[in-house]
């Protein structure tokens, strides 16, 4: 009981912020990885998870493995909005086939990726023109879903040449990467701040046409020992809460990357972008968030204290008050700081009622 006690005296406000929106990239997390079906179970939690703290926007990689049901889950979840991605690679025939599988979903998209870094990686075989082959592809979904349709690119595709002009032609709006550790900040309040400049100063090249950041994140380990001095969950906290100051009331133009850690990632810091560790685990910044307990199955919006009431006693999970003795479920709606004692997880997790 020490442990509950010591975590209930921790200041409230390193628990609990003002609600805030947030969109964030999205694959799902484990034990799916590249080349295996995404059961509807794994996809359907990990989007009640993010819908619990408050993410309402996801841009998805791709729609294969099962993942073209991912935008019906979300909107079904209430997410107000879903960008539908398409991973395109030399691999024509799955090419191919993830169009085919993002336009069955154009019901419950809001628009489309097609392409993640295509040009600054040179996906594409050398004999296949690039821009023809993503122009051909984007045309083909925008043609039959009349859906906003963009491709996303590193911030530096969009700020030169050769391929400025053809993304500002062709894209419906901008979406740019914009990692700061992947370009040598190692600062998170810096970082931030050269993620807001990136984005302003992309804003101008754009003119009226719409910039939206694909990705911004901060990873929380490494495979290299040296990099973990800046590569921890401190930092990210500090990065994206100083991303939420300065985007202030512009957050939907910025998707934090990335919702959960991808353990099938070899190398470096890749394994471990997410804001959730890859069981869904919320890490530092994540934890902040708050729970928001409303239902949003079927569109239904249901009182989020009787969520949690439904939720705890179907696992039968004991519940703790601020000096450490078990109560009834009753006097669990009252506002106060609450434990449970997850058996299965052996961890202590806790809920804040606040009115």
């Amino acid at each position: 009981m020490k442990v509950a006690t010591f975590l209930i005296f921790l200041p409230l406000f390193l628990f609990a912020n003002p609600v805030i929106n947030h969109w964030v990239a999205y694959s799902p997390s484990y034990n799916w990885q590249p080349g295996l079906v995404a059961e509807s179970s794994l996809v359907w939690q990990d989007l009640r998870t993010l819908s619990w703290h408050n993410f309402v926007g996801i841009a998805t990689y791709g729609t294969l493995d099962s993942l073209h049901r991912v935008a019906r889950y979300a909107k079904r979840l209430g997410f107000s909005e879903v960008i539908v991605g398409i991973w395109i690679d030399s691999n024509m025939v799955n090419n191919r086939e993830g169009i085919k599988w993002a336009i069955s979903a154009q019901n419950f998209a809001d628009a489309y990726c097609v392409g993640n870094e295509v040009l600054f990686f040179h996906r594409l075989p050398p004999s296949i023109n690039d821009t023809n082959y993503l122009r051909w592809a984007m045309d083909t979904i925008r043609q039959v879903t009349r859906k906003p349709v963009t491709t996303a690119e590193h911030w530096k595709v969009y700020d030169s040449l050769p391929y400025r002009d053809w993304l500002l032609r062709n894209c419906d709006f901008l979406f740019p990467i914009i990692n700061p550790t992947d370009n040598g900040i190692r600062d998170p309040s810096l970082g931030a701040r050269w993620v807001k400049g990136k984005f302003d100063s992309l804003r101008m090249i754009a003119g009226q046409k719409p910039v939206r950041i694909r990705e911004a994140g901060w990873p929380t380990n490494s495979e290299s020992l040296h990099h973990r001095v800046w590569a921890n969950e401190i930092y990210q906290d500090l990065f994206f809460r100083s991303l939420d100051s300065l985007f202030a009331e512009s957050l939907p133009f910025c998707f934090f990357f990335e919702a959960f850690d991808q353990f099938w990632k070899r190398g470096g810091t890749q394994p471990y972008w997410g804001l959730f560790d890859s069981t869904r685990h919320a890490k530092l910044f994540a934890g902040r968030l708050g729970i928001n307990w409303e239902d949003k199955r079927r569109g239904e919006k249901r009182n989020w204290k009787t969520m949690v009431i439904r939720r705890l006693t179907q696992e039968q999970f004991p519940i703790f008050d601020a000096s450490g003795r078990k109560i009834n479920l009753p006097k669990f709606l009252s506002p106060g700081i609450y434990l449970f004692y997850n058996e299965k997880d052996r961890s202590w997790q806790k809920f804040i009622i606040l009115s």
